[in-house]
């Protein structure tokens, strides 16, 4: 009845979201829809929500106007009681009566696609809603049937995963067993052959722009993410004043932004500083990213095995587990498998943080971090702990006087 579509930040959910109810209201399908967007007051709080829906569902089945607005004209107040209560009287029980008057409702539209969730503000709200809307249909015979899009947030498993729910919900991961790198790619190579063609100073892009190393380089960067593709190509296309080909060098740091209002990932920003500004104790995640960002796995194999969750709390001297109780909040921009091992999904994070014009508050300084640990490992010297972080206080060490 209800299906949960999750996976990590700028993987395509929104998209997806969006494609199917285009597929759904184009076959009749279509119920209502609404999608949560954190920049929007309107559209990132629960009050308009319900009324939302039911206006959506009053278009749709024009035959249950009347019991909708039989509703509203009962109770003046309905719009500021609880989501519950307007749940109920202003969608079950409308739509209920209208199933006692034999209206058929197989050929009626039964799909609500409800995206963006995780942008609904408050954690308690987001597993409410999913309570309300299961417990509201799970025993009704009308055929509706609800995708809910969201970001994977630790308090979103724990509600799908209540055994109350189990028997209405299903899920679907965008996973890691999909390879996006060659549609984005794909997506790349078509974008800029439009921008080529359209764009207001197409005659002076050179017909060979963009090289294919260049394509490849920006499909890299994308880290199997739409969102940095789709970002990129909105820059580079957005302004017809300015040449792409230059606002193509400002994406690669060939040449410098104009200012503040010429920011290329602005949208990126936005979102980073979104998730991260809702992380509980963002020092410690910031120490953390620190070890993820700054010295990469790729570099610690030439010395050690690429740290565990349980690594990290031994090196930070961490009671066991709080690694992964912290990064729990960052499910959609950071990886941690059953086995421990940690990777950032996004490379754009990476530039994010250790940029201090974009990240601000959650910059993240490599000459502070290579400091800090190699203090850490100094410590584990002194307790004479001879393990692989007295190896790491040597590596930490070396990186920092190298700074």
């Amino acid at each position: 009845m209800i299906l949960w579509l999750y996976g990590a930040t700028g993987a395509g959910k929104s998209a997806i979201a969006h494609s199917v109810a285009e597929i759904c209201e184009k076959h009749g399908f279509l119920l209502a829809t609404f999608f949560f967007w954190k920049t929007a007051a309107e559209c990132s709080n629960i009050t308009r929500f319900i009324t939302t829906i039911a206006y959506q569902i009053a278009r749709a089945i024009p035959a249950s106007n009347e019991h909708i607005e039989a509703a509203v004209d009962a109770d003046r107040s309905i719009f500021h009681q609880s989501v519950d209560t307007q749940l109920e009287k202003l969608i079950i029980e409308p739509l209920q009566r209208l199933h006692s008057t034999r209206f058929n409702f197989k050929a009626a539209p039964f799909v609500i696609i409800i995206d963006g969730l995780d942008e609904c503000r408050g954690n308690d709200i987001q597993s409410g809603l999913v309570k309300s809307l299961a417990a509201a249909f799970c025993w009704s015979p009308l055929r509706v049937r609800i995708l809910i899009a969201s970001r994977p947030e630790v308090y979103l498993h724990s509600t799908f995963n209540l055994f109350s729910l189990k028997p209405h919900l299903s899920r679907l991961a965008l996973s890691d067993d999909y390879s996006a790198q060659e549609d984005i790619y794909q997506f790349l190579k078509d974008s800029f052959d439009k921008i080529r063609c359209e764009h207001p100073l197409a005659s002076y892009i050179p017909s060979s722009w963009p090289s294919a190393e260049v394509l490849h380089e920006l499909r890299w960067k994308s880290s199997g993410q739409f969102i940095f593709a789709s970002t990129t190509v909105k820059y580079i296309s957005g302004d017809p004043y300015e040449l792409p080909t230059c606002r193509l060098d400002v994406i690669r740091r060939v040449q410098p932004p104009r200012g503040e209002e010429d920011l290329p990932y602005a949208d990126l920003n936005s979102l980073y500083n979104h998730v991260l500004s809702n992380v509980r104790n963002i020092e410690r995640v910031k120490q953390v990213l620190g070890v993820l960002i700054v010295v990469t796995p790729g570099r610690l194999n030439f010395i050690m095995p690429a740290l565990k969750s349980d690594d990290m709390d031994n090196l930070f001297f961490w009671q066991p587990g709080e690694t992964k109780a912290c990064l729990s909040q960052l499910a959609s921009l950071i990886e941690c498998r059953a086995d421990g091992r940690m990777s950032v999904l996004h490379t754009s994070l990476s530039d994010f943080l250790l940029d201090p014009c974009r990240s601000q508050q959650f910059y993240i300084c490599r000459e502070f971090v290579l400091g800090d640990h190699a203090a850490l490992g100094l410590r584990h010297v002194r307790q004479k702990e001879l393990n692989q972080y007295s190896v790491m206080f040597l590596y930490f060490w070396i990186l920092f006087l190298m700074c």
